[in-house]
């Protein structure tokens, strides 16, 4: 069906964005319980997080030879064979969930069921067994209606089945639930180009663009509706953005295949952040830094740049703990220092503030930022004569910091006017 043919410009997009879903599912799962057991669980999800796959069924697999019949675990275990590729072994595993609830009439969260159910139709997705995955993804809206993703598959599978009006039903019912999902966009616009109708496709894809500025099939397929519409200056421009969302993705996609065989690669980790953030693509390079962490929990750069890339998007409270960290692992980082005066003094935390700022300054007596840090926080606590004398002490250092003396220039005479009155 042409569909199928246009559908091979979303491969880049779906690649990221159900992994990331699957990641969020296995987060969504509750630990089986407070024991070694559950810490092996964990230490499995942590496996998937850095795709070492083999290690994560390792793991489950361990388990499930203690206790065969945890339906958490064989969640886990069909997710990862699903990563895999391994789909045969995924859907196995998966029915095994039912016929273990089945057979021993065990109560279990609806949600499990959904999300189990939800996977499977995913699969028979990519078999392009419509029929079976339509099944599948009915029961995942029924167990979790209130889930985006279960009302998404069904969409999609309805709009490969050519079923529009159903399609369109259930992409609106996703939209509700969460209205900023991207892909949902991308197919209302492909399906409004099958229909014949540019106008409204343009507006769809501008749509998804706006809620994620990374899937490049969104600016190619933009770029057909304005040649429908005979618009050729703007599908140039579309035509243009795409090959260079390309061009990132290629170089992206190449590093995280290198970096699942050699996930302790920090130079490689690094690398990728940095292309991210370049092309301000700033929820992927937070995602890179986590994984580089998770890797290498001991690495002080990655939670010095990832600290430094919250700070300059404002999450400000979501640094805080990773310069903490970088002091931990190196106590002579007189930066990380200032950065938290910063921080504190931004929250108003003020003896927090100073601390570190009078640390900094003791592993760096010459360091004037640190000075002007201490200024800045006498100022704001209204400790006016304090504040001068830091100025002043900066100007021993520095006698042409201009923002020293601007400073103490007010201040002296705003001390000046409160004498007067």
């Amino acid at each position: 069906m042409e569909v199928d043919g246009k559908h091979q410009n979303y491969l880049f997009a779906k690649r990221t964005c159900w992994v990331l879903i699957l990641i969020a599912i296995l987060l969504l799962i509750p630990p089986v319980s407070r024991s070694d057991t559950a810490a092996e669980l964990q230490q499995g999800v942590e496996y998937v997080k850095l795709k070492l796959y083999t290690k994560a069924v390792d793991t489950f697999k361990s388990i499930l030879a203690r206790n065969p019949t945890d339906i958490n675990v064989l969640f886990q275990l069909a997710n990862v064979y699903k990563l895999q590729d391994e789909l045969e072994l995924s859907v196995k595993t998966a029915n095994e969930i039912f016929s273990i609830v089945s057979s021993q009439n065990i109560s279990t969260d609806q949600r499990l069921f959904g999300f189990t159910h939800l996977l499977l139709s995913e699969i028979y997705c990519k078999q392009s067994k419509l029929d079976i995955a339509e099944q599948h993804a009915i029961e995942a809206v029924q167990r979790c209606s209130t889930v985006a993703d279960t009302h998404y598959r069904l969409g999609y599978i309805y709009t490969h089945q050519a079923k529009f009006d159903k399609a369109h039903a259930a992409f609106k019912r996703t939209l509700e639930l969460k209205p900023t999902f991207a892909e949902v966009y991308e197919w209302l616009g492909l399906i409004a180009l099958m229909q014949h109708k540019p106008q409204e496709a343009v507006s769809h894809y501008k749509t998804a663009i706006q809620h994620k500025p990374f899937i490049q099939s969104a600016y190619y397929n933009l770029a057909k509706a304005y040649r429908l519409l005979g618009d050729t200056e703007s599908a140039t421009e579309q035509l243009k953005l795409f090959r260079q969302m390309k061009s990132y993705y290629d170089k992206t996609y190449a590093i995280e295949d290198t970096l699942a065989e050699d996930p302790t690669n920090t130079a490689l980790w690094l690398t990728l952040a940095e292309i991210h953030v370049a092309h301000k693509h700033i929820s992927a390079a937070i995602s890179t830094y986590q994984a580089l962490l998770r890797s290498n929990p001991t690495f002080v750069s990655g939670y010095d740049k990832l600290g430094r890339l919250l700070m300059d998007i404002n999450m400000h409270q979501q640094a805080i703990p990773l310069f903490n960290k970088v002091l931990e692992l190196n106590p002579n980082a007189v930066e990380a220092h200032v950065r938290l005066g910063w921080l504190y003094s931004s929250q108003k935390v003020y003896d927090k503030a100073e601390l570190h700022l009078q640390q900094a300054i003791q592993k760096m007596p010459s360091l004037t930022l640190a000075y002007h840090g201490l200024a800045e926080i006498y100022s704001q606590q209204r400790q006016i004569e304090r504040a001068i004398e830091v100025y002043q002490h900066i100007l021993k250092i520095d006698p042409n910091d201009k923002d020293a003396w601007e400073g103490l220039n007010k201040l002296e005479s705003l001390k000046k006017g409160a004498q007067t009155k």
